[in-house]
């Protein structure tokens, strides 16, 4: 059977099945042409083991675990779609592992530095100005994903500026609590929109003209840089990614319960969230070896 048509049949059932983000379907279907690329196959039939080691090879070499994961996981789930079906003799990937995860602990902006890119942004009163203002203020008290954050809808916000209504991965909804400085800062930046009657026709709450209708991921981190440079912030630090790691860690030092902080990263497993823990524990292990008072005592000792 051709693969081609397989691989459309597969794309055609989780799109009416599961509610895909559209980056998130485009990833399985990208993955999938890659698979049949690269091993030029027509037939389904003829996949044998030492293609798959073939390509699996390949994936290793070529990308990090991450996307190695991501890519595997892709064409396990297709393959249990065909053999649901009845429609390989054989499911290859059945007993394929993935590769072992190793988590690096995120780079984290700190306090001073977001606040002091935030007062920055304030200094534009312009329409742009004030909308990379909402949109910083937002990401840090929320620690939303940024494509959550460019594709935010007016109707998102509740009627009285208190909360966003966040649709997650998997399509379910999660409530954001904003606070008052946020609240302000969206209610002027509103005003801006329906004085200078800058509406998309989805209602969009950050506009633009590209192709999705409003701001693009791509746009708002060119913005982030751009304003963090003239903060004279590295630009390793720069990035949406790296506010929401910010707002995560922050909050974890302050002492705010690491499910409290999951519900509003939006992780569907806590075990995601936990890796901040391991920022406080490196914290804490710095300050123990520069500052435990034992330390100063096997100083004496040794010098005695």
């Amino acid at each position: 059977m051709q693969i081609n048509y397989l691989i459309e049949k597969y794309l055609e059932n989780i799109l009416t099945k599961k509610n895909l983000s559209e980056n998130t379907f485009i990833s399985y279907k990208n993955d999938l042409i890659q698979f049949q690329k690269f091993l030029n196959l027509n037939e389904i039939e003829n996949i044998d083991e030492y293609k798959i080691k073939n390509y699996l090879d390949f994936l290793a070499k070529n990308y990090t675990t991450t996307s190695h994961c991501r890519k595997l996981s892709s064409l396990k789930n297709f393959f249990i779609f065909l053999d649901e079906k009845n429609l390989i003799k054989q499911n290859f990937f059945e007993s394929t592992e993935f590769p072992k995860f190793k988590r690096t602990i995120p780079k984290i902006l700190s306090e001073e530095q977001i606040k002091k890119i935030i007062n920055l942004s304030y200094k534009d009163s312009s329409e742009k100005g004030v909308r990379l203002t909402l949109m910083l203020e937002i990401l840090y008290a929320t620690g939303i994903r940024i494509s959550e954050l460019v594709s935010l809808k007016i109707g998102n916000i509740s009627d009285d500026y208190s909360f966003l209504i966040i649709l997650n991965k998997g399509g379910n909804e999660r409530i954001v609590p904003l606070i008052s400085k946020v609240q302000n800062i969206l209610k002027k930046y509103l005003k801006i929109l329906q004085k200078n009657k800058t509406r998309s026709s989805k209602n969009f709450l950050f506009p633009s003209n590209s192709k999705l209708g409003h701001l693009t991921r791509i746009r708002f981190f060119q913005m982030l840089q751009t304003i963090g440079l003239k903060a004279l912030i590295h630009k390793e630090l720069l990035s949406p990614h790296k506010v929401r790691h910010s707002f995560a860690t922050h909050l974890l030092n302050r002492g705010v319960d690491l499910r409290l902080i999951q519900e509003s990263l939006g992780h569907k497993d806590i075990s995601t969230t936990q890796i901040y823990t391991h920022i406080q524990t490196k914290k804490l292990r710095k300050i123990l070896t520069e500052k435990h008072s034992l330390k100063r005592n096997i100083s004496k000792l040794i010098k005695i």
